[in-house]
């Protein structure tokens, strides 16, 4: 059964991968451009852009498989629990603090993202009640520190740091060939982990009992996935509900395994990305639809759907 669903799946992948280079303001075949401009547009523009929708979309699944995981909880993710809001507060101010910097972004990032998980940790062993209303109220609360730097960003930057935050895959800080290669760094450790990952599924106790050294695993999970999300945040802005969602829903087809998990995460969530982002291009077009809004509108009713086919 299994070979039945990774064989469609792989197809389906195809498929879409081929939709998506194809549509945007004017149709072009990804294989038999019809002109030397279609040809171009499609190797300098869209072919660039659907990679790095793909990594950055990627990186976002593989962030939340790792932070529901991490949590004992279905419904965390880099967003839900405020860690994205924290990384873009840090990208935001190391942007203010030296404009143009790549490297300092991604720093304010990273260590923005360790500030948001570390607090998140914090109420842990409350419950997941009460961390699911940590993560709601640390999230409101990096929103509003967002605005405030906002506020007091020049003028000019405004409109830019604002394009960010809903979401830009048109100019990605960080080269294309260094997101890729992040997406399988990122991947192929996750893999290495997936047996520690499944036995942590059934408790730290029983974990324990089968020799994972939960305490270090955790650490890792709260490095590795604060470090991806860092990465996808200062690449493309903030981008949510693709971490909650797709983790859901390849669990839903594949079970709940890593090793099929994780390849299905990061495959997954980059088709997710790359669709919603060629509809960002094509809907209104030749103006352009934030990504971020898509992936919510596509996110919340996919997540509900899941949620009632659950009970």
């Amino acid at each position: 059964m299994n070979k039945i669903k990774i064989s469609g799946f792989v197809i389906l992948s195809f498929v879409l991968v081929y939709i998506a280079l194809g549509i945007g303001q004017a149709w072009i075949n990804p294989f038999f451009p019809a002109s030397a401009m279609e040809q171009t547009i499609l190797w300098e523009l869209r072919i660039p852009r659907l990679l790095i929708a793909f990594a950055v979309g990627g990186l976002l699944a593989l962030a939340g498989s790792w932070f529901q995981v991490l949590l004992g909880n279905p419904l965390a993710e880099p967003y839900v629990l405020g860690v994205a809001g924290s990384a873009a507060s840090g990208a935001i101010l190391m942007l203010m603090m030296a404009a143009g910097s790549v490297w300092l972004m991604s720093a304010g990032a990273f260590a923005g993202a360790l500030v948001g998980i570390v607090i998140v940790m914090a109420f842990v062993h409350l419950g997941t009640g009460r961390l699911l209303l940590a993560g709601v109220v640390l999230a409101a609360f990096w929103g509003a520190f967002i605005t405030l730097l906002l506020a007091l960003m020049p003028e000019h930057d405004i409109s830019v740091a604002f394009a960010w935050m809903m979401g830009d895959l048109s100019d990605s800080d960080i080269p294309v060939a260094v997101l890729l290669i992040v997406w399988v760094i990122a991947l192929v450790y996750g893999l290495f982990l997936s047996r520690s990952l499944d036995a942590l599924l059934l408790g730290e106790k029983h974990a324990t009992m089968l020799g994972v050294d939960v305490p270090k695993l955790r650490r890792v999970l709260l490095l590795l996935a604060s470090f991806v999300t860092a990465i996808a945040v200062t690449a493309a802005g903030t981008i949510g509900f693709v971490g909650l969602v797709i983790p859901h829903l390849m669990r839903l087809v594949f079970g709940s395994l890593h090793r099929m998990v994780l390849p299905a995460s990061a495959i997954g969530g980059g088709l997710l990305l790359m669709l919603a982002d060629a509809a960002s291009r094509s809907v209104i077009a030749p103006a352009e639809l934030p990504v971020g809004v898509l992936t919510a509108m596509i996110g919340v009713p996919v997540f509900l759907w899941l949620l009632l086919k659950k009970t």
